[in-house]
């Protein structure tokens, strides 16, 4: 099951990110300098930590998804909007475009404003996704505009 993949790479990155800290303790305990090593090996843990906060992120935002997946389709199967909520629809659909823009800039900006490579990537994806959600809204006003 997927939620269980998810947990298990919460759980290498948590093992990763405690091996990579016990490898900087025992360099500095040995007094070598190896600044090369230290700082790769600082730059892998960060990344490893941020990976391991991630994956705990990506199981509450998975098992929230499918919670609400199923709960979203049980309330809207079978309707049939009359004209008048269809046009409700419509400006309730622009309004979110409107939101749906705001987070493509807010997510771009976040991007460039941040100093890990992992995170700045993620703010990228997120704004794709939005970018997605602007669309796919757009084809629903286009739809219903034309019912």
């Amino acid at each position: 099951m997927i939620v269980d993949k998810i947990r298990k790479a919460y759980d290498i990155e948590e093992k990763a990110v405690n091996s990579y800290v016990h490898a900087l303790r025992v360099l500095k305990l040995q007094g070598m300098d190896m600044k090369d090593l230290e700082e790769v090996i600082k730059k892998v843990a960060i990344d490893t930590l941020i990976h391991k906060e991630l994956m705990n992120g990506v199981l509450k935002a998975y098992e929230e998804a499918l919670k609400k997946d199923k709960e979203v389709m049980k309330d809207i199967e079978g309707l049939r909007p009359s004209v008048s909520e269809k046009a409700l629809m419509v400006k309730l659909l622009k309004d979110h475009l409107i939101i749906e823009a705001e987070m493509i800039e807010f997510y771009r900006n976040l991007a460039a404003g941040l100093q890990y490579p992992v995170l700045k990537d993620l703010a990228e994806a997120l704004a794709k996704n939005e970018e997605e959600h602007h669309r796919l809204i757009s084809d629903l006003i286009k739809k219903y505009e034309h019912q």
